[in-house]
């Protein structure tokens, strides 16, 4: 499954990142999951605009927050090595 992941263009990741949502929103763990997510693939995910992401996988306009947040704990993450 890793190197199918790394194998994904952008739309195919975020078409994943959406389905993966949408199940995680069943248990109420939509926004951990999606957190996870743009951590998980933040390399892949830094050029793409905010607003661009979150209307692909379906969120409301001001999770554009939540995505910045996200690729920021990426790049501390990295740099802690954690």
């Amino acid at each position: 499954m890793k190197n199918f992941m790394k194998d994904m263009n952008t739309n195919e990741l975020l078409i994943y990142i959406k389905g993966e949502v949408a199940k995680a929103a069943l248990e109420k763990n939509k926004d951990a999951v999606n957190m996870f997510l743009v951590v998980k693939y933040a390399e892949q995910l830094k050029d793409l605009d905010p607003i661009v992401f979150v209307n692909t996988i379906g969120r409301n306009d001001s999770y554009t927050t939540e995505f910045r947040k996200g690729l920021k704990l990426a790049k501390v993450i990295a740099e802690r090595g954690l």
